[in-house]
């Protein structure tokens, strides 16, 4: 007995469930389609800038206004709607309407953190911009090193090649990294590099040769060449070098890099 009240004990369990699926299914859908239900995400957005306060700045995903009044000191927060998609990020400096941002992001289903720091206030200079918390993901015993320039004497488009020096006397070879097709005007990708070693720059054109003034890197005489590091220091794991020029008579240039950021 206590066996046929339990199977139909069993039985009946089953059937509400089904008919909860059920009705689930048909409350979730009209005329066959099924509706999806929107997704949404917390986003904290920050402003940094070398711009004198007050300057206040409009945050746009889509068509959603995140912030309209944001200042360069704070972070704002709000909940915005996912999409499958990218979706634009435009940030304007509402007394100027300048555009300060305008790329478009995939935001991702956890917590969402972008940074923006306009390091370099000249007209259409872009600014650094930083997904998520990629501080957090340097190793130890590294730093992430990164270039800038604006320098008039500087090439539209040259590459920075990254020379590990040994104990002060030679060079490595090949060179540890290469940045690409590096543009005035806008910031490099971040490169590791050990942070207990000495480094040395050249500056080439894209077709590898050497830009004007500047002398090759001889492996067994590193410093009779390039440009040697300047860094901020051995706290931050993120710097930012500033490549600069200095006419040293003659119209003869010397390149050199200086500590621009760093956080």
């Amino acid at each position: 007995m206590n066996q046929f009240l339990n199977s139909q004990k069993r039985i009946f369990s089953w059937g509400v469930l089904l008919v909860t699926v059920v009705i689930s299914f048909f409350s979730c859908s009209k005329e066959g389609t099924l509706e999806v239900v929107p997704e949404f995400t917390k986003v904290v957005f920050e402003v940094r800038s070398l711009k004198q306060a007050p300057v206040l700045y409009d945050i746009k995903v889509g068509d959603f206004t995140v912030e309209d009044s944001a200042t360069t000191i704070g972070r704002f927060t709000n909940v915005i709607e996912r999409s499958a998609v990218a979706q634009r990020l435009k940030i304007t400096e509402i007394n100027s309407k300048t555009i300060l941002l305008d790329t478009m992001i995939v935001i991702p289903g956890s917590e969402a953190l972008y940074t923006i720091y306009q390091i370099d206030t000249t007209e259409a200079a872009k600014p650094l911009f930083i997904v998520g918390n990629q501080e957090n993901e340097v190793p130890v015993d590294t730093f992430m090193q990164a270039f800038y320039t604006n320098d008039p004497v500087m090439p539209e488009t040259f590459d920075i090649l990254v020379y590990k020096i040994v104990d002060f006397t030679y060079a490595e070879v090949p060179p540890l990294y290469t940045y690409k097709d590096v543009k005035k005007g806008q910031f490099t990708e971040f490169a590791p590099l050990a942070i207990n070693g000495f480094y040395m720059f050249e500056f080439r054109t894209p077709e590898g040769e050497m830009i004007k003034d500047m002398m090759p890197i001889d492996p067994q005489n590193p410093f009779s060449g390039g440009t040697g590091e300047s860094r901020c220091d051995y706290i931050n794991n993120h710097q930012i070098s500033k490549i600069s020029s200095t006419d040293i008579g003659g119209g003869v240039y010397f390149y050199y890099p200086e500590c621009m950021f760093q956080y």
